[in-house]
Formats: C-alpha cells, sequence, structure tokens
C-alpha cells in the first residue's frame, strides 16, 4: 500500500495540474524561487514527471569539481578544466561505477519503472550514463522485427549539450560515429556535424540557458508523461537559475536541507513535475533573473515550472493506480 502523505501530495498535485490543464485557468499561485505563476494562468499541456541526472565524473571533471567544492572563482574552476580538457570528455572509471551504482539503487530504480522516454545531451558521456543508468532493453528477434523504435525511445538532443565553445570537452562527435556508438539511440534531431561549437569562445550563460529552456519546452510538447533527462551541471544550473521563463519550486516535504538551486553533482537524479504556462500573464519576480522578462524580441513565450519532489512521490500516482487494478 502507499502509506507516505508525501506519496499522496504529490499525487495530488498531478491531478491538480492536470485538471487545470483542461480547464481556463489554474486554481492556486505557483510560488517559486525565481519567479511565479499567478491563480488564472493556464496550463498549456498536461504536466510530464522529468527526472533530471547529471552525467557520473568524466575525466575534466575530479580536480576542477573539487576546487568548485571548496569555494574557488569560476576563473580557477575554468583552468583547470583546460588543463584536464579532452575532446567529448568521456566517463572516467568512477564514473562508469557511479551511474552503474546509480541504476542499482532501489528508489532509482522505482522511479525509472514507468519511463517512456530517455532524453540525452549528444556528448559522449550523457549517453554513457544514461546506458549504465537505465540500459536499452534486450530486444528479442520479434521485438526487433516488429518495433520500429525501442521503448522506452531514447532520443538525442542537441539543445542539452554543456556549456558550448572553448573547451575541447563540449564538442560532440559526428552523428555517424554517435549512431555506431550508440546503436539504441535515435539522432535524428541534431546536425550531421558540430556545427556550434567554437574554439575561441566560450558561450554566454544567457545562450545556454535558453538552449535548456527550448529543449525543455521540447519535452514537455512530446506525448510521454515520464521522462528521464541526461544533461550536464553547468546546463542544469543556468537553466534552472537563471532564465526567466523557468521557475523552479519547491514540492518537497523532506530532504530541505539541501537547496533546490544547488549545483547538481556528478551522477546526481531529481525528480520534477514540469508544466508550461500561458506567458500572458506569468512573471518573474523582479530583479531575479539574469535574462529579464520572460520574452524574447518583444514576443513572450511561455513559462515553465519545475517542481521538484521526493524521489518516491514522483511516481505515486502510478503506484496508486497499480494498486487499485490490484484489488480490482
Amino acid at each position: 500500500m502507499s502509506s507516505p502523505s508525501s506519496a499522496g501530495a504529490a499525487a495530488a498535485r498531478m491531478q491538480q495540474l492536470s485538471s487545470a490543464a483542461s480547464s481556463s485557468a489554474s486554481d492556486t499561485t505557483v510560488l517559486g524561487s525565481n519567479g511565479s505563476v499567478p491563480s488564472n494562468a493556464r496550463p498549456l499541456f498536461p504536466p510530464k514527471r522529468i527526472l533530471l541526472l547529471r552525467h557520473g565524473q568524466a575525466v575534466h571533471n575530479p580536480r576542477a569539481e573539487s576546487a568548485r567544492e571548496n569555494g574557488c572563482s569560476f576563473d580557477e574552476f575554468l583552468q583547470l578544466m583546460e588543463e584536464d580538457d579532452q575532446f567529448d570528455a568521456a566517463l572516467t572509471e568512477l564514473g562508469e561505477s557511479q551511474a552503474t551504482e546509480a541504476g542499482r539503487r532501489a528508489h532509482v530504480r522505482h522511479a525509472l519503472r514507468n519511463v517512456e522516454m530517455v532524453v540525452s545531451s549528444p556528448l559522449t558521456r550523457a549517453l554513457m550514463t544514461a546506458d549504465l543508468v537505465h540500459p536499452p532493453p534486450i530486444a528479442t528477434d520479434a521485438q526487433t522485427n516488429n518495433a520500429s523504435e525501442p521503448t522506452p525511445r531514447r532520443v538525442c538532443i542537441e539543445e542539452f549539450r554543456e556549456i558550448n565553445g572553448k573547451l575541447l570537452n563540449a564538442q560532440r562527435l559526428p552523428r555517424s560515429e554517435l549512431e555506431r556508438n550508440f546503436p539504441d539511440w535515435c539522432f535524428r534531431q541534431i546536425p550531421s556535424e558540430d556545427e556550434t561549437w567554437r574554439p575561441d569562445e566560450l558561450e554566454s550563460r544567457e545562450a545556454c540557458s535558453d538552449r535548456g529552456y527550448r529543449g525543455l519546452l521540447w519535452i514537455l510538447q512530446q506525448t510521454e508523461e515520464h521522462v528521464l533527462l541526461v544533461c550536464h551541471g553547468g546546463l542544469l544550473n543556468y537553466t534552472l537559475n537563471n532564465n526567466a521563463r523557468v521557475v523552479l519550486v519547491d514540492g518537497r516535504q523532506t530532504g530541505k536541507e539541501r537547496c533546490i538551486t544547488k549545483r547538481f553533482g556528478n551522477c546526481e537524479m531529481r525528480a520534477f513535475v514540469a508544466t508550461v504556462w500561458d506567458a500572458d500573464v506569468c512573471s518573474p519576480h523582479e530583479g531575479t533573473s539574469a535574462m529579464g522578462d520572460a520574452q524574447t524580441n518583444g514576443a513572450k513565450e511561455p513559462v515553465i515550472t519545475l517542481e521538484e519532489v521526493e524521489m518516491a512521490e514522483s511516481h505515486a500516482l502510478d503506484a496508486d493506480k497499480e494498486e487499485k487494478a490490484e484489488v480490482i
């Protein structure tokens, strides 16, 4: 039976947002760390449950991440990454162990059991992490002949790559090579060659954040309700904390000792209820976003709320459905 009250809270929240999506407006104000969604806002699509996972430790991470934990400046952090840089940096042995062990944890397996789509950055470390944490199913001959795509489908999206340019670890392989290395993935969404990496210029935080926002919009427009997204610490940090169109909400009942805005650690997974709202009635808190108003070229764009919930909460609705089915 599903006994924790926190699990019921997550299911109730999903139901509340789903009901709002089919009516003219929501019945509550969503207040986040960097903005709010007022009570007259209208969800544009039904909410989804998204598991956000940062890749395991990669070859450029050990010294830079250790220095960051000890409070180094961004310039020092960047210098250490440059010193340890490597083209499309793969996972270290520790990084592979982190991903394998994460996939074996009971609460992670429970959260992954109903995932319908796995989305990844096109960088090797993210794809490797995704396949180790949530391995592709071993298809039988009959399944191979009858299925056009594996279940869950695995899709690579360019928008979710790490902050781009300057560093070799931000440069990706050509699509043809990615297809050979990761045959279970669909790479049709990315260009055949890496067209955006620049050797002498690091992408701005605003541009990186904008990519992350557009990637989330793409996910929220897909038919799948349960999604695993595997990407990068910088991209997640800038998208969740520095974008006026992304409102981060703390819906957790427990675990609040960790601030929701804290940067993701290697192979750290967090669960969210994601909803996209009509921008006409949404506005960020003044002075809290690096990107200003939620608009581009004068046109307002939808606002996304990412409401963090406990890992067990994120799939409480499905657990309740299964329990009712067993009773029947």
